[in-house]
Order: C-alpha cells, then structure tokens, then sequence
C-alpha cells in the first residue's frame, strides 16, 4: 500500500490471490488486514485501482464497501481505463 503525503490516503495497486487459492476469503483476510494497518496509521480513506475488464475485482471491491470514487482513460498503456473505488477506513 502507498499513502499519500498527507497521510490520510492509501492506495492499494496490487492485491493479488493465485487462481488456485481463489475462492478461500484469502483475498478478504489480506483487505482486512490492509484495513486494519490503515486505522493503527489513522489512514481515513482507502483506494483500489483495477482495470475496467476485471469484473471479478470491481465485485470484490463492492462486496468490501467500496465506491466507484474516479477514472483515468490514460492510466494503461493498454488504452484501457482504469478504476478508482474508495471507502472510508
């Protein structure tokens, strides 16, 4: 996770769970304690970034209390538009 300068905002880029282990709350237990670290840090606002083509994780960010917060339709060198989902920590 980054946090910002302000120290109020994290990012998270990268949360990944192998295609084998999917399924198994792996990928929730990890957000958990991503969420967790956050509040010992007095992080108010959490932020995922994914791609508009990954529907399995615009799913899980939803199920997590996640918001559509933003977009950039120059973020990817693919030309596909990335997603912004926010929440409060």
């Amino acid at each position: 996770m980054h946090v910002d300068a302000t120290g109020t905002r994290g990012w998270v880029y990268d949360l990944v769970v192998g295609e084998p282990f999917r399924r198994r709350r792996i990928g929730s237990a990890l957000l958990d304690q991503t969420l967790r670290w956050a509040r010992l840090r007095d992080i108010q606002r959490l932020t995922l970034e994914m791609q508009t083509k990954n529907h399995p994780a615009i799913c899980f960010a939803r199920q997590h209390g996640f918001s559509l917060c933003g977009f950039n339709d120059r973020y990817y060198s693919n030309q596909d538009i990335a997603l912004f989902f926010d929440r409060t920590v």
